[in-house]
């Protein structure tokens, strides 16, 4: 072994190599953990959609939000013009997590950034389905579908 072997040998086990252990270490560390994070992870969701009618008339730009009583993360999906949701649990997953909820219908909620325009006619609901509600539901694995025809 020469003088040059030596050398390459020293600077590898020397301060320098440790700070590049540390960094590969770290590194692996973060793709792991980025690994982890797929699609599957996070609480069991079931998938929920549905419609809110008022008086028997599909209720449009309504918030539908459902409360999990364990006091978990809720989730909430907006009306269409036919009154019919689809609730999101993150920007990207679609669900509600599986178990018992407390559901709130909500109307004149601003999403978003756009502009509210003052034109638009907002029906005020009654306390029963939003602040003091009385709507429940039950989300189980798989497909759900809640409807609600509020009076």
């Amino acid at each position: 072994m020469g003088l040059n072997n030596l050398y390459t040998l020293d600077k590898w086990s020397g301060a320098g190599m440790h700070r590049e252990r540390i960094t590969l270490s770290l590194m692996v560390c973060l793709v792991v953990s980025l690994v982890g994070c797929g699609q599957d992870s996070g609480p069991a969701l079931g998938k929920v959609s549905g419609t809110v009618t008022l008086g028997g008339q599909p209720l449009p730009d309504a918030m539908v939000s459902f409360y999990p009583t364990s006091g978990e993360r809720s989730a909430h999906g907006m009306t269409d013009a036919a009154g019919h949701y689809t609730l999101m649990f993150t920007g990207l997953k679609e669900g509600a997590i599986v178990g018992p909820h407390s559901v709130k219908v909500e109307t004149g909620v601003q999403v978003g950034e756009e502009e509210v325009t003052p034109a638009a006619k907002v029906v005020q609901l009654p306390a029963k389905y939003n602040k003091n509600t009385e709507l429940t539901a039950e989300v189980e694995g798989g497909s759900n579908t809640f409807d609600f025809d509020l009076q």
